[in-house]
């Protein structure tokens, strides 16, 4: 299904579990595309959120543009949904100087699959710097959720920590957990946590803050928050900053600042850097905060990538021009 000069191809959600690559290769190029955040060559404007009223689902409008090898590619996300409602939403491809829209790519399942792409790229910067970490033992993680979330996660967990026992901390059924050998359910996010390396949080958003004591988490862990302030409030960030060396980053900062100042991350303070930033120095024992946003340019690559992929395998359907 050779791809028409004009036409559009639609990746449905199907089209995009098929042509996922694996998770190294995500971790890579989502790792490429935080760069040149960084580096300004991305052009990153803030999410657009939309007032759908009170009791509504969320609704973001996401562009942003970005360096491929073949090419300046843009695009913008539409992404909606929350709670209940589930996350749904597509990603508009074009490339500059070509006529028309190349792609429209289905959303969900790629968004899944960015957001545990920004946490391993996060965990190849900043990896735990736990007793056992430094001591070269097998690294213990812990996710908190059970979600969509919680499934890419541990694939990427996985594939990075390849003997890495995970402690999950979900209202689902262990049955529906993506339990691996050697994992547990806990009884408690604070059991959970206990002792991890690596910890996870992404609960649902809307759902009540959980009581977390800093006593359980390591210092050293890097805890990967993807879930706003859902999991960790702002006085427990605090809380850790007194306790010892905090290091916390983000994807955007201009995105952090402006949820920030939307009142959607409590009391967290502002990120001391970006992922695609150069690694900052930590002292030994720096317990690390990632509090990934989710954006646009990260999408718009991996959707761009999905485009290549389906050409070249003829996946997809081609829309009329």
């Amino acid at each position: 299904m050779t791809q028409r000069e004009g036409s559009t191809r639609y990746l449905s959600e199907q089209d995009v579990a098929a042509l996922l690559p694996p998770v190294p290769e995500q971790i890579a190029l989502i790792d490429d595309a935080l760069h040149a955040v960084a580096r300004g060559t991305a052009h990153q404007p803030p999410k657009m959120p939309l007032d759908l009223g009170a009791g509504a689902a969320f609704a973001h409008a996401m562009p942003a543009a970005i360096d491929r090898a073949q090419g300046r590619v843009a695009g913008a996300k539409w992404i909606s949904g929350g709670g209940a409602a589930g996350i749904s939403g597509v990603v508009l491809i074009e490339r500059t100087g070509a006529a028309g829209l190349r792609g429209i790519v289905a959303a969900a399942a790629l968004t899944a699959a960015r957001t545990a792409a920004v946490s391993g790229a996060a965990l190849r910067a900043y990896p735990p710097m736990t007793a056992r970490a430094d001591a070269g033992g097998a690294l213990r993680g812990a996710i908190i959720g059970g979600g969509t979330q919680a499934v890419t996660h541990r694939a990427m967990l996985a594939a990075l920590y390849p003997t890495m026992q995970v402690a999950f901390y979900s209202r689902r059924l262990a049955s529906e957990l993506p339990l691996r050998d050697g994992d547990a359910v806990a009884p408690s996010a604070d059991a959970a946590m206990r002792g991890a390396d690596v910890i996870i949080t992404a609960a649902a958003f809307g759902t009540a803050p959980r009581e977390i004591s800093s006593a359980s988490i390591e210092p050293g862990a890097t805890l990967l928050v993807i879930d706003y302030a859902t999991s960790l409030t702002g006085e427990l960030v605090a809380t850790l900053a007194a306790r010892g060396p905090l290091l916390i980053a983000t994807d955007s900062a201009a995105q952090f600042d402006a949820t920030r100042n939307a009142g959607k991350l409590g009391s967290w303070p502002a990120a001391a850097l970006q992922l695609g930033d150069a690694p900052a120095e930590r002292a030994a024992g720096t317990t690390t905060l990632v509090n990934h946003l989710g954006i646009a340019a990260c999408d718009i690559a991996l959707a761009d990538l999905l485009l290549d992929r389906a050409e070249a395998r003829s996946i997809g359907t081609l829309l009329p021009s």
